[in-house]
């Protein structure tokens, strides 16, 4: 039995009280607006077209049907404002509404003269028209119920004292406890609903913060994948693949292809005279003045050891020549924060009709091997 209480009728947490008290108030004031401007216009019939002019019953219906009217504004002020409805107030509009319409019903009650008392459709349609139309917590609507039901047993013996058969205070007492514990599980059936949509909602943040998390990973490990380790530009198996990409675009759209194979001279003494530490120092700063240095739609990567190969689509002899020479230059001029200066060499080839990839490739490396037979620091290209 505790367990069917725990699991049934739960409770909304400390943290979650504000969003769930907002969202009550919502639903609750929707149901207002709607209710509050069909009385209106119901009461208004009634009392206009139905009653008996200057008769107590019609003056209640113009009566309700101005209060309902001034529920109608106030809702409908409310759902356009969205305040937080926290506040005393709110709750005090809230179970007002509910008073009111059990004040009419009762009154009904109270003014059918007959000796054969029967609770009247419209009493029993807002006792449990109250109890499923809106939600609110089982403390509430015991109040609402037990002030109505109270009121009723009492004042009827004084409105109708000529009732002489009547099993009213049973009618009425039956009918308010059924109606409280039809209101008692609709709104545990609302926290529940509210408790279970919170938790779906925790599941799906954490699982985008889990799917963005292996996200984040795919994209280092792909950046691994395609990087140089020490360099951080594209390593030899992302420079064959954008050589790949640029080779069928020049071959099928007839676009100009350059490729420019590099190192730095006599790089091994570097090593020998400073150490390996000190030679990949100078081989990042070469990546980097290598970066900032090409245009933008060329590609810089480490071919391997101190050799760096640029991939420029696009790109005809004179302007592979131009910005070989260009890269050159600077790095004749740089200085190196352990070795000072130092010199390169280029081999460069372009793409012709009928090369593969391996031949443009293979002709840029004999360019290279050319530089360093005709003196290093300079630039060849191998047609």
């Amino acid at each position: 039995m505790f367990l069917f209480y725990k699991n049934y009728f739960q409770t909304v947490s400390m943290q979650d009280q504000q969003e769930f008290s907002q969202q009550k108030f919502v639903h609750n004031n929707f149901r207002i607006l709607f209710l509050a401007v069909f009385l209106t216009i119901e009461q208004a019939y009634y009392g206009f077209f139905v009653r008996e002019n200057g008769s107590l019953i019609q003056k209640i219906h113009l009566l309700t049907a101005l209060v309902m009217l001034t529920y109608a504004m106030a809702s409908l002020y409310i759902q356009k404002r969205k305040p937080v409805c926290s506040a005393r107030i709110f709750q005090i509009y809230e179970v007002s509404f509910g008073f009111y319409g059990f004040f009419i019903a009762a009154m009904r009650v109270l003014l059918i003269q007959n000796d054969m008392f029967r609770l009247p459709t419209i009493f029993i349609a807002v006792f449990y028209g109250f109890a499923v139309i809106f939600y609110f917590n089982p403390f509430e609507s015991f109040i609402v119920y037990s002030v109505t039901s109270v009121s009723v047993i009492l004042f009827l013996p004084i409105f109708q004292p000529t009732l002489t058969v009547s099993s009213y205070v049973e009618d009425t007492v039956a009918n308010a406890m059924i109606a409280w514990i039809a209101s008692f599980i609709n709104y545990y059936k609302y926290v529940k609903e509210f408790i279970n949509q919170k938790i779906i909602e925790t599941n799906n943040q954490e699982l985008k913060a889990k799917t963005e998390q292996i996200q984040k990973m795919n994209e280092k490990l792909t950046e691994f994948s395609i990087k140089d380790g020490l360099t951080n530009i594209y390593n030899r198996r992302k420079l064959n693949e954008v050589l790949k990409y640029e080779y069928n675009r020049a071959k099928n759209d007839n676009k100009g292809l350059s490729v420019m194979l590099l190192d730095l001279d006599r790089f091994k003494s570097v090593n020998d005279t400073y150490g390996h530490n000190v030679g990949d120092k100078v081989l990042i700063e070469i990546a980097d003045l290598l970066k900032r240095n090409v245009r933008n739609r060329d590609t810089v990567g480490r071919w391997g050891g101190e050799e760096f190969l640029i991939i420029c689509p696009e790109t005809n002899i004179n302007q592979a020549l131009d910005l070989s020479e260009k890269l050159r230059k600077r790095i004749e001029k740089h200085k190196f924060q352990e070795i000072n200066c130092r010199t390169s060499s280029f081999g460069v080839s372009i793409y012709k009709k009928g090369d593969a990839i391996e031949d443009i490739i293979k002709r840029a490396d004999e360019g290279l091997y050319k530089a360093k037979e005709n003196g290093r620091n300079r630039v060849e290209i191998s047609i």
